[in-house]
């Protein structure tokens, strides 16, 4: 008899050790789900790649392609969004030096069902003196894309202390880029500087010029999603 009612309160004690545990587990999640923002998806595309080296250095010898200077932005800027931000997704379009099409990298950024796309470039123009980063956006119409890029510009002029040129769309260039005009989310184009200019040239090789442009793009998008979120 004795054994008898220590085994049903043995159960009775194990039954509600089970309920209270169940309750403390859903009521901690629960916290834990309030505070904690959106998952927020960024894809981040470095232009160019394999055996297209967009826009071609002054000197093999001493200066990277295009597609080899936009690369290790690119990935900076993922380490610093996966590393300082919670709930932050990066989905690359290249993390190394292969050639990925245009519809490849539309197609990657539209099926991540991103919530904010960067492509990362680096410029060019027969007049050497021209310098300075450049943001571009499809147009005006898509508002957060606007949002966006006024950020960045502002974070490449106060945090890299670069020239920065007028914003762009496809009304001042005259055409679409592929980029912009087909994904699905906010998107911005950032010319991080002109491989045409002597010192720029210099400063885009740079890792520290690299650096400080990765983290410049990384603020803006700190700032944008506490506007979106």
């Amino acid at each position: 008899m004795k054994y008898y009612y220590f085994s049903k309160t043995l159960q009775i004690f194990t039954f509600l050790l089970f309920i209270f545990l169940i309750e403390s587990s859903f009521s901690s999640v629960e916290t834990f789900d309030k505070t904690k923002k959106p998952l927020f998806v960024v894809v981040i595309d470095a232009g160019h790649g394999g055996n297209d080296v967009g826009n071609e250095c002054s000197d093999l010898s001493r200066f990277k392609q295009e597609k080899d200077i936009v690369l290790p932005v690119a990935l900076q800027l993922g380490g610093y969004l996966e590393n300082l931000l919670e709930n932050v997704k990066v989905v690359y379009t290249r993390t190394e030096d292969r050639y990925v099409s245009l519809e490849e990298r539309v197609e990657i950024a539209n099926n991540a069902s991103a919530d904010l796309f960067i492509s990362i470039h680096a410029n060019h123009n027969p007049i050497k003196s021209i310098y300075g980063s450049q943001v571009h956006i499809h147009n005006h119409d898509i508002k957060f894309s606007k949002v966006f890029a006024k950020k960045l510009m502002k974070q490449l002029s106060e945090r890299a202390k670069r020239k920065v040129l007028k914003l762009q769309t496809k009304v001042d260039r005259g055409h679409n880029l592929f980029v912009l005009q087909n994904t699905k989310m906010p998107a911005v184009l950032v010319e991080l500087g002109f491989m045409s200019n002597g010192q720029e040239e210099v400063y885009l090789n740079s890792e520290y010029g690299q650096t400080i442009l990765a983290s410049a793009i990384f603020r803006a998008v700190r700032e944008y999603r506490e506007v979106v979120q």
